[in-house]
């Protein structure tokens, strides 16, 4: 029974992980769409894209490594 519990709280922790990285991803694309708006310069466009792109990346790492079904 053990086993099970930390089985749960493993993948508890793991969709915790998930649900981060979506908030801070969405969270980035948002503030990305407001500077563009507000012209913004380029660089700190292109600081946004980047760490948007590395957390995307992590995503995924998360999502393969973890095995998360589409469907769950």
């Amino acid at each position: 029974m053990a086993n099970v519990m930390r089985v749960g709280r493993a993948d508890t922790r793991q969709r915790d992980e998930i649900d981060e990285l979506l908030l801070r991803i969405k969270g980035l694309v948002y503030a990305r769409a407001i500077l563009e708006e507000r012209g913004v310069d380029p660089g700190a466009l292109a600081d946004h894209s980047h760490e948007l792109e590395r957390l995307r990346e992590r995503l995924a790492d998360v999502v393969q490594r973890n095995g998360f079904d589409a469907a769950a």
